[in-house]
């Protein structure tokens, strides 16, 4: 992209962010003649009224109530549906592109945060009724300044909670640290707990051995640790009591039978062409995918399958919708980097395209037997990576799944209350209730009945303020 272009887009992007403010809500709020979501039941309720009260849900009555009513603006929904704010557990929130630089005569690959970018997601996000993330991997001092922001009104975004920088073999600057000793992963966690970590980010380098270190020094400060692995197998993660595991590629190689890892490991090129090459080797069906599911019912552990970020470059070789929905929302600098050179098919080739796609019914199938199981299923799309735009595409992941033939009323839980219960929230959010926080989602159409309907989103309500079609225009850029 010229630097032109770039520069245009920019200035499009400050003046798009330039209207809607995060002022705390005045008075009474009260939605009325709207059904309630019940996706733990696959059901919605009878027409109701809810009331708002500052930021919380004081009390739900049949449609119609005074008392309900009384002394607050009404918002007669007619009809309309009604849902918890959405939870994106996988949304890189602070993350600026993929660059080199120059380091006393070498190239050094580094993505440093940048505040420009996260206050443009966060806008973003809540446009699409996303008001919670999860930030697993990140820079925590970028993190700091975004949530002072939220807090005192200056900035509208989700409420964030966040991993550092993660924990890996290798630094990378702004992503990854090094622990290549147990005393080296003691001090990274500590360190980060001690910037605000909410979460420990353990990632694909570690041995077994050292991130058997990071899930102990996490639990030790308090912190559940979550991982991208491949070498080491997901149960044999989970078996260390490992809390979360991160993007439906459960890539290594002890989770083929020994004629197929034989096959596989004679031919694999590595690098991100395992996202297709090992598939073509294991069976979702098998002897080792029976071994995965059980691992997740008897572990439970919090995972997100971030289908979109896989298949946005599977199909990387199509005009898609993740590209035109990248070009309207994300950020100029990260948009110019994907088209520049970074993305997750870089160097493949047409043949390899069509062999990726070909495994897709694969990952479909895996996705319905672990969503299928009592482990803490979650959402999340791996947002400021290459083609994946904020708050959009949770929305597609949701559609992903269910194409994937996961039933929508697991989605719409595995977007809310599985999600705030992951993160230690479930006493306040993900759910409709009096008590909770006034995080919600306002949908002209069912989402039970398909799950597209999330995208028609008639209004948000974050933190008890009220925001309508021009509010949320505004916050994407329209």
């Amino acid at each position: 992209m010229r630097p032109s272009i770039l520069a245009r887009l920019l200035l499009a992007s400050a003046l798009a962010s330039a209207q809607v403010t995060a002022q705390r809500p005045e008075g009474a709020l009260t939605l009325d003649n709207v059904h309630i979501v019940e996706a733990e039941h696959a059901r919605t309720s009878a027409l109701m009224c809810v009331r708002v009260e500052g930021e919380r849900l004081t009390r739900i009555d049949a449609a119609g109530s005074k008392s309900c009513r009384r002394d607050a603006r009404v918002v007669d929904l007619r009809g309309r549906y009604l849902m918890p704010g959405l939870i994106d557990m996988h949304a890189h929130l602070t993350l600026g592109p993929l660059e080199f630089r120059r380091e006393r005569g070498r190239a050094v690959m580094q993505a440093q945060a940048d505040d420009t970018i996260a206050e443009h997601n966060a806008r973003r996000l809540i446009g699409f009724g996303v008001t919670t993330l999860r930030n697993p991997g990140g820079d925590l001092a970028a993190a700091s300044r975004f949530k002072a922001r939220v807090a005192d009104g200056s900035l509208v975004g989700p409420e964030t909670f966040n991993a550092g920088p993660v924990i890996n073999n290798a630094d990378l600057p702004g992503v990854a640290i090094a622990a290549r000793t147990a005393d080296e992963m003691e001090r990274a966690v500590r360190e980060q707990v001690e910037a605000g970590a909410d979460w420990i980010k353990l990632y694909t380098g570690l041995s077994p051995e050292r991130l058997k270190s990071g899930i102990d020094a996490a639990h030790r400060h308090g912190r559940p640790a979550v991982a991208h692995l491949d070498g080491v197998a997901w149960p044999d993660a989970l078996a260390m009591r490992l809390d979360g595991i991160v993007h439906l590629m459960p890539i290594s190689p002890n989770l083929l039978d020994p004629d197929a890892r034989k096959s596989w490991q004679a031919r694999a090129r590595g690098g991100t062409y395992s996202f297709f090459e090992w598939w073509e080797h294991f069976d979702p069906d098998g002897p080792a995918a029976d071994r995965l599911v059980a691992s997740f019912q008897q572990h439970r552990p919090v995972f997100d399958a971030t289908l979109v970020a896989f298949h946005a470059a599977f199909v990387q070789d199509r005009d898609t919708t993740y590209k035109d929905d990248a070009g309207r929302y994300a950020h100029p600098r990260l948009l110019a980097n994907w088209h520049d050179w970074f993305t997750f098919a870089v160097g493949w080739k047409p043949e390899d395209f069509v062999r990726a796609r070909a495994i897709w019914p694969k990952v479909q199938r895996m996705a319905v037997r672990l969503y299928a199981t009592d482990a803490r299923m979650t959402l999340g799309t791996d947002m400021s990576n290459p083609w994946i735009a904020p708050g959009i595409s949770l929305h597609s992941e949701m559609q992903l799944l269910a194409d994937a033939g996961v039933p929508t009323s697991r989605i719409l839980l595995s977007a809310t209350r599985n999600a705030a219960d992951a993160l230690g929230a479930g006493n306040r959010l993900g759910r409709i209730a009096p008590g909770f926080e006034a995080d919600l989602l306002v949908l002209d159409a069912n989402p039970l009945t398909d799950i597209k309907h999330t995208r028609a989103i008639h209004a948000v309500v974050l933190n008890g303020k009220f925001l309508g079609a021009d509010a949320l225009d505004q916050l994407k850029g329209e």
